[in-house]
């Protein structure tokens, strides 16, 4: 047997002390580890965790260390990349995933060879979507510990294959990444570890290879190693045994067990089950404020600055990478697996949070400037009015609401769209009030300006990934010819009815077939005795439900376009949970729903507000579909997932001693499905990335709104016995005291979510337009007021970014199928005013040269034949 010893550190940036108290750390180990490698040759090789980060932290306080550093890595003995940072493989987008790749390898780059293999020591779980995401920067290697047991394999190698059919090969480590941690001087000890993980793993073993992972967390290097292996060799050679051990890389490792790679087995999916190891599966579930933000903030990069930075780019403007770039970095520090799962202190929490601000800063500012930039270049016809730009930054041509704020120096007024004809539009607010009170006075007070700001919400049209243009004009406006959206106690609209029953609970009315789903957004408030990384249930729960609630009802808004009804509920919850049972003494609560249907548009949207005034539980809202079935869809990164509805493991996880109860609560990030084939239930979120599904084959969807605990870790859950994780530090901010508001939507559909479209039209839901008033005359205009760059046919492709490129001027468009099943045919249609060149790229922005048949490229368009299940192309035009 070859015991491939790996030296290497597990980096965590921040967990139970700050990103600052571990850099201090970092920076002796650095020190240390720098010295070590230059003056002892026989030490050939340690491994910096896979991440990048590291070298940014360190030098940015020992920068005249770079040289030192990029000579170790020239020699192949400073083994860095292919990450920016290690991350959680779930709560992250697609585009995070391809973004922490992106940039790890550009800064390895600097210098010298990043490693290419996939390594996520620690993640909790494993992602279906991982090895297509390696094979499009050209990694075809693999190492996780958590996530998989005996019930998917017995050995330690495998192919992993994508939805896609993505292969990469793939080593796990049923001990964990510190089994060889403990190697010493010792030597009776170190004879001892070479035994025991022998014996542990020779079965497993595909190979006569075995990975020794000499490491551990913030742990230095083991400085004694060279001379523990000659120790070990010398003494395996005088006993005549087939013992060899190394200091190794992984890349050996691989390069030894490619040889005989032909035998071993296809394993397919995500991998989250906690039977040797804790994978958290509800980790997903906690300081659900920060999730919510690095949803917003992905959203605003990807569906925002990005794509309108690109289209001002064609005129001309700037488009700056490096600022860009460190906001995505900003976002990303974020997605380090302990710090967006949330397991960490108050006070590393609330620097994630100044974070997400700093992104949010950068993003808000530039892309600020890219309108006023991308405005200037458009030729408005303003004897029509003052123009409104309505902009549609997702690639198919959409029909949805858009609303924007106006300020008028007239209270009434039209709206038409640039042919002339006159639209329809409800006022959602107005008010007067002076500008000059939100200006800078220098030296001299401004004159008042007094308007009547009003918002509007309208229904706009855009024909692609573009804009286009409606105008403003002081005139009375045409009588409404359409009747209010609600209407005796229902919304009402061509697709949908909805009626709000005395519970509060909604009934919706699919118009087409008839069918009625009942029962749904009923609120479920429950203990948690969990911690940081699980919730867990009291031994003796007391479950809230409103299904037997009066709540108050009232209508908010009511009009031609839409509606939007208030359901109001005052609660009194225990004040807080332990292991064993909630109290006794209970305190009010308010858990208010704002339900809008538009006139328009087949979903019913849902804004939650909870004022949280208890410790310790958690509240969901349940949505019964009323339908038979084993199995749902969910939505993941670049596509969507099968899962069962029920999990046999449930019966037998506590027999056999698992870690932790495996039960069906999954990550998501935009929707979850029930469907048959006649009829289906979506449910879409905006940064709610947890749900359960209760009830096994007649599936109740349990969204999970806001979960609060009081510590980091616990001891002896109901859900997960045993030693806690993480440390026992009181995390009082977790408890999520306070005000929280929360968006999701509903909709009703015929058939499955593929022939209703639901990939594209949870984009819509997350993705509004963007509504831009024209404040100033242009002067510059050349283009035309309405534009299509690109647009993408359909309902089963989307765009999942179009940004400038990294290394040259073209524009990347990255498009997948949001779909698990294969599609025919698909077509892009490119603008050719602006693009007159393109090129099919891998996921680094590499071009690929070698010939895809299913990629044709005409004049004006890329037409795709055989699209693979959540298969993601990407391409440059220019």
């Amino acid at each position: 047997m070859n015991f491939h010893v790996i030296s290497h550190t597990h980096w965590d940036r921040e967990w139970h002390q700050t990103y600052q108290e571990y850099r201090v750390k970092l920076i002796r180990f650095m020190d240390e580890l720098l010295d070590l490698l230059e003056t002892s040759p026989a030490y050939t090789s340690f491994l910096l965790d896979g991440q990048t980060i590291v070298l940014e932290d360190y030098l940015e306080i020992k920068p005249n260390n770079r040289d030192r550093i990029g000579l170790l890595v020239k020699e192949g003995r400073l083994i860095i990349g292919p990450w920016y940072i290690q991350p959680d493989e779930f709560i992250p987008s697609g585009e995070s995933l391809v973004r922490n790749l992106l940039i790890g390898q550009q800064i390895g780059d600097e210098f010298g060879p990043s490693m290419q293999i996939g390594y996520l020591p620690d993640s909790f779980g494993q992602a279906e979507q991982i090895p297509q995401v390696l094979k499009g920067f050209g990694i075809n290697h693999a190492l996780f510990w958590r996530g998989i047991t005996d019930e998917e394999t017995e050995k330690t190698d495998f192919w992993w294959v994508g939805p896609d059919g993505s292969k990469v090969l793939t080593t796990h480590l049923p001990l964990g990444y510190g089994n060889g941690r403990m190697l010493s001087k010792d030597f009776e000890q170190n004879l001892e570890i070479i035994n025991e993980n022998n014996s542990n793993l020779k079965d497993m073993a595909t190979t006569s290879n075995m990975l020794l992972m000499s490491g551990f967390d913030q742990r230095s290097a083991n400085k004694d190693l060279p001379e523990i292996i000659d120790e070990l060799n010398q003494y395996y050679a005088e006993q005549g045994s087939d013992f060899h051990v190394r200091l190794s890389r992984l890349q050996d490792y691989f390069e030894a067990i490619s040889l005989e790679s032909e035998k071993l087995e296809n394993l397919s999916g995500e991998f989250r089950k906690g039977k040797n190891m804790r994978v958290h599966v509800s980790i997903a579930s906690t300081r659900l404020d920060l999730k919510k933000k690095n949803f917003e903030v992905q959203n605003l990069y990807e569906k925002y600055v990005e794509p309108i930075n690109s289209v001002s780019y064609l005129f001309g403007n700037h488009y700056d990478n490096d600022i860009i770039n460190r906001g995505w970095k900003y976002m990303m520090q974020n997605h380090a697996h302990d710090s967006i799962c949330n397991v960490c202190t108050d006070d590393t929490h609330q620097e994630m949070n100044m974070r997400y601000e700093f992104a949010k800063q950068i993003g808000e500012s530039v892309q600020k400037t890219a309108v006023g930039d991308l405005l200037g270049n458009i030729k408005f016809d303003e004897n029509k009015g003052m123009p409104l730009v309505v902009v549609n930054t997702l690639g198919e041509k959409r029909e949805n609401i858009a609303e924007v704020t106006l300020h008028l120096s007239f209270k009434e007024f039209t709206l038409a769209d640039r042919n002339g004809n006159e639209v329809p539009y409800q006022v959602v607010e107005t008010k007067e009030e002076n500008l000059n009170d939100k200006q800078i006075e220098i030296g001299v007070k401004n004159d008042d300006q007094f308007v009547f700001t009003t918002t509007i919400k309208f229904a706009a049209e855009v024909d692609g990934f573009g804009f286009s243009t409606y105008y403003v004009k002081e005139q009375a406006p045409m009588t409404n010819a359409f009747a209010d959206v609600y209407q005796n106690g229902a919304f009402e609209n061509e697709f949908i009815k909805v009626n709000i029953e005395k519970n509060g609970s909604l009934s919706i009315k699919e118009q087409t077939t008839g069918t009625i789903f009942k029962g749904l957004n009923v609120f479920e408030e429950g203990g948690n005795a969990g911690d940081e990384y699980d919730f867990s249930p009291p031994r003796e729960d007391i479950l809230i439900i409103t299904d037997k609630a009066a709540p108050e009802i009232s209508v908010v808004h009511n009009g031609p376009i839409f509606a939007t009804v208030k359901i109001a509920y005052r609660m009194e919850f225990p004040v807080d949970t332990d292991v064993n049972s909630r109290s006794a003494e209970t305190k009010a609560a308010t858990i208010e729903t704002y339900v809008t249907v538009s006139r328009y548009e087949e979903r019913v949207d849902v804004k939650t507000l909870i004022d949280n005034t208890v410790k310790n539980h958690r509240i969901r809202a349940l949505f019964d579909t009323g339908i038979t079935a084993k199995t749902h869809i969910a939505d993941q990164q670049f596509g969507t997932i099968r899962r069962d509805n029920y999990l046999e493991q449930v019966e037998y996880w506590k027999q056999e001693n698992w870690e932790e109860k495996y039960y069906p609560i999954y990550p998501q990030q935009k929707f979850v499905d029930v469907s048959d084939d006649h009829k289906g239930i979506s449910i879409l979120n905006k940064g709610l990335p947890q749900y359960e599904i209760l009830n096994g084959e007649k599936p109740t969807i349990a969204l999970t709104l806001l979960a609060g605990t009081d510590y980091m870790g616990k001891q002896e859950l109901v859900d997960r016995p045993g030693r806690r994780s993480g440390l026992h530090v009181a995390t009082p901010d977790s408890l999520l005291l306070g005000k929280h508001e929360m968006e999701y939507s509903i909709i009703a559909h015929q058939g499955n979510e593929i022939k209703a479209g639901i990939g594209v039209k949870a984009s819509e839901f997350t993705t509004p337009f963007m509504t831009v008033p024209l404040s100033v005359k242009s002067e510059r205009g050349s283009l035309s007021d309405n534009c299509t760059f690109i647009r993408v046919e359909g309902t089963e492709m989307a765009i999942s970014a179009v940004k400038k490129c990294e290394n040259d001027n073209s524009l990347l468009v990255r498009i997948y199928n949001t779909t698990n099943q294969p599609i025919d045919s698909a077509k892009v249609e490119i603008n050719q005013e602006f693009f007159k060149t393109i090129k099919v790229v891998n996921l680094n922005e590499v071009p690929i040269t070698e010939l895809d048949e299913r990629i044709l490229f005409t004049a004006n368009a890329i037409h795709l034949k055989d699209i693979r299940p959540n298969e993601i192309l990407s391409f440059t035009i220019s």
